[in-house]
């Protein structure tokens, strides 16, 4: 075994050494602190009595703040040495600071520590709540008079806005009048908590405050953007309009009847009678086709005819049984020319309009289909295969098309809706279509 080889011993020595340095070394700090120069010229006539007057003056300015109670000086030759206890590092550093501005100091030696006492610690926090307790009993009347101030604009502005006018003048329906009157009501209570503040002299807070109340309406935002979204689209559409109760609409691929329209969905009746609900920031956000909007409406079917003989005037034909029915409007007439020749004959298209009001669309459209079909057999042509087309989609495909057919029991259910009540309707026959 070399002499190197067991190091244990030479570990256990340099671990007692440096735990006796630590022990030592806060001991030593505290009572051989180094005492610390001042910028102060170092006098060679410094006589007691100048001593005293150093030592009377640092006194004095110590008593005068608060937590230097139990801090002595003493000054020899314009050196300063302070002993005794406070309550925090702070005060200690501070002590430094202020026997420096002291003139005649050369040397300030800090021995001052800070107090681990219950009691000394406990004190001065039992002395700073009753002084501020008696400050807010004595602030008590400021305060009844800052509320009493404050509830009285709020008081004021709730009041203005139960009023009937001017918001039912100025809004185009009672939802829209509602959110004004809502708006009045926050404008209130923020004018309210600024005369409030105002008469404390706190009027410092209000852009905290507001801070604060914005930071959480933003929280809120985003936590219920859907809502909120739905919520000013049904302010817009109660403005712009763009349909109205009963109006046939197309809105996303869903088609039906107008019934309401509330503060969060557009509420449809389709044409087989169902209930459809769709969000008012889709509504929106989407094309709608309004069927209704228009006093006029147009059909068309495509026939593929085939004959014997010559298909010369067939579309004269067809054109004319067009023409005999009185259901179709004469300006804008009806037409019918062919479009091509398709694998059973050749394709016309036949197209005819009808008055969007007292008619049924699909009644027509199929009384003008047999009009022209038995026309057609009558003057010796043969209907290969029929298409229909309505708005550019096949009614007869199931799976592509609506069934555009408003029967009488889908009115009475359109009504029922209408005069039901549930839910309030910002649709109004008033507000001016966009």
């Amino acid at each position: 075994m070399t002499p190197f080889t067991d190091l244990r011993p030479l570990r256990c020595a340099l671990m007692a050494l440096t735990l006796a340095l630590f022990l030592v070394f806060p001991a030593a700090a505290q009572s051989d602190d180094p005492a610390r120069l001042t910028d102060a010229p170092i006098t060679t006539t410094l006589t007691a009595t100048e001593d005293n007057l150093i030592r009377d003056r640092l006194q004095d300015v110590l008593q005068s703040l608060q937590g230097y109670e139990n801090v002595t000086t003493a000054v020899r030759g314009g050196v300063v040495t302070l002993t005794g206890r406070v309550l925090s590092y702070d005060e200690v550093e501070a002590l430094d600071q202020i026997a420096d501005r002291v003139e005649g100091v050369v040397a300030v030696q800090n021995s001052v520590e800070v107090t681990t006492d219950v009691r000394e610690r406990v004190s001065p926090v039992l002395d700073r709540m009753m002084r501020r307790l008696t400050a807010w009993i004595a602030a008590i009347p400021v305060l009844l008079i800052a509320v009493a101030g404050g509830a009285l604009v709020v008081w004021a502005g709730f009041r203005f806005a139960r009023l009937s006018q001017p918001w039912n003048r100025l809004a185009p329906n009672e939802f829209v009048a509602e959110v004004l009157r809502q708006v009045v009501r926050v404008a209130a209570v923020l004018a309210g908590v600024v005369v409030a503040l105002d008469i404390l002299g706190a009027s410092a807070l209000l852009g905290t405050v507001l801070g604060a109340a914005g930071i959480f309406g933003l929280a809120v935002g985003f936590a219920v953007r859907d809502s909120v979204e739905n919520f000013i689209a049904s302010i817009m559409l109660s403005l712009r309009s763009p349909f109205r109760p009963r109006d046939l609409i197309e809105i996303g691929g869903d088609v039906g009847n107008v019934v309401r329209l509330t503060s969060r969905a557009t509420i449809l009746i389709s044409p087989d009678g169902n209930h459809i609900s769709i969000p008012n920031a889709t509504v929106f956000k989407s094309r709608i086709i309004n069927y209704t909007r228009h006093p006029n409406r147009r059909f068309s079917f495509d026939m593929d005819i085939t004959s014997n003989g010559a298909l010369t005037g067939l579309d004269k034909v067809m054109l004319a049984a067009l023409q005999q029915a009185d259901f179709i409007l004469t300006e804008p007439g009806p037409s019918v020319w062919a479009t091509n020749i398709g694998d059973t004959g050749v394709r016309f298209h036949c197209v005819g309009w009808i008055r969007t009001a007292g008619a049924s669309f699909e009644g027509a459209r199929s009384d003008a289909l047999k009009r022209v079909a038995a026309a057609v057999e009558e003057a010796g042509g043969q209907i290969g295969a029929m298409r229909l087309r309505l708005m550019e989609v096949d009614p007869l495909d199931a799976t592509d098309s609506a069934d555009m057919t408003q029967t009488e029991a889908i009115s009475h259910i359109i009504e029922a809706e209408i005069n039901s009540g549930e839910g309030t309707n910002l649709l109004t026959p008033e507000v001016e279509r966009e």
